[in-house]
């Protein structure tokens, strides 16, 4: 009986430890994600949007790239450059 109680609160233990682990990591995630977004305010869309896209002005993918990337590598950029 007493193994069933130990083995019990060692497993509760260790769940509670990955979940503080896990709820870390995606504050420091969100965080990330939003010091991104505010340094790249919404630009407002543009009437000549596809001759700017056709003239070479502006840059354009096709490529989806996640937030979370876009956002680590702008980081990874921040820290290089200090």
């Amino acid at each position: 009986m007493k193994k069933i109680l130990v083995i019990s609160a060692l497993g509760i233990l260790m769940i509670s430890c990955t979940n503080t682990k896990l709820i870390n990591y995606n504050t420091d995630r969100l965080d990330n994600i939003e010091v991104y977004l505010k340094e790249h305010k919404f630009v407002k869309p543009s009437d000549n949007l596809e001759k700017l896209r056709n003239e070479g002005q502006i840059e354009y993918s096709s490529q989806y790239k996640s937030l979370e990337r876009e956002a680590e590598a702008w980081k990874e950029n921040q820290e290089m450059s200090q």
